[in-house]
């Protein structure tokens, strides 16, 4: 269960009782422009506007945009009229949980913590400050993103020492067809996964594979892996990115081979040189 805090800046400004009329007591009146205690008070409650956020705390529409929503606060709190920041709680919203870990062999071999969250309640939850435990134990305090009604979001944890991943590549060169006009880049990969951990893991390795749209480039795919949905997950994807889910027991490996194949008129070559990995 995650704790839902507003945090807001509060300047009040009351008129003066003794120097207010029996029939305006009670109200908030501006007084006159000229009047230099007024003007010191208006100049106060707008300098709180301007006050330096908290840590990972973003304002509500930048994080949010035009995203509109109404917290009901579970009983009154008293504020301090002290021009600077108090956090008082609106609420709970009970939010799903689960963590996973990422990789992306290709452009990193480490193998990163994430934290899944899943809102399945109507009520939304504004980005911020999360404060994560472990049995307990405080371990780090990271950028909440905002979570819509029924939303899924990844918040990242570090790196994973305990989880390892290892990743090699090999291109074989070829023609084929009857006078050899097509060129073969037959690309292979190789992943490698080892959970050093006393407990179960779900890793999720991320690559990618070439997207053209010249009718004359074909390209042919040899894995198990998947294509994911944009809209259906945590993150989006860039285009061409595939997917291994793997569930690794405590101290287990696995391996991991796929692959593709581009084909290309003899005459063409792929941008940047056909001989990468």
């Amino acid at each position: 269960t995650w704790s839902t805090t507003a945090v807001w800046p509060v300047t009040a400004i009351w008129p003066r009782a003794a120097k207010t009329p029996s029939g305006r007591r009670g109200r908030l009146f501006a007084d006159s422009p000229a009047d230099p205690v007024a003007v010191e008070h208006r100049r106060r409650a707008e300098a709180v506007g301007g006050l330096p956020l908290p840590g990972y705390a973003v304002r509500p529409r930048e994080s949010a945009g035009s995203f509109d929503h109404r917290f009901d606060a579970a009983a009154r709190a008293d504020i301090p009229s002290d021009g600077t920041w108090h956090t008082v709680t609106v609420g709970e919203i009970p939010v799903g949980l689960r963590t996973e870990y990422l990789c992306v062999p290709s452009v990193e071999q480490t193998v990163y913590a994430t934290l899944v969250l899943s809102n399945a309640t109507d009520q939304a939850l504004l980005a911020g400050p999360v404060e994560v435990t472990v049995d307990e134990d405080f371990l780090l305090t990271a950028a909440l993103p905002t979570l819509a009604p029924g939303g899924v979001r990844r918040v990242g944890l570090g790196p994973a020492e305990g989880v390892r991943v290892t990743r090699r590549t090999n291109l074989r060169e070829s023609t084929s067809g009857l006078r050899n006009n097509t060129t073969v880049l037959d690309h292979q990969v190789h992943v490698e996964l080892a959970n050093r951990l006393a407990e179960p893991v779900t890793v999720e390795v991320h690559e990618r594979v070439p997207v053209t749209s010249d009718p004359d480039v074909r390209i042919e795919e040899r894995a198990d892996w998947t294509t994911p949905e944009d809209g259906a997950g945590p993150e989006h994807h860039a285009p061409g990115t595939r997917v291994w889910r793997v569930d690794l027991p405590a101290g287990g490996t696995t391996a991991l081979a796929g692959g593709y194949e581009i084909r290309i008129p003899a005459g063409k070559a792929v941008v940047g040189g056909n001989r990468r990995s």
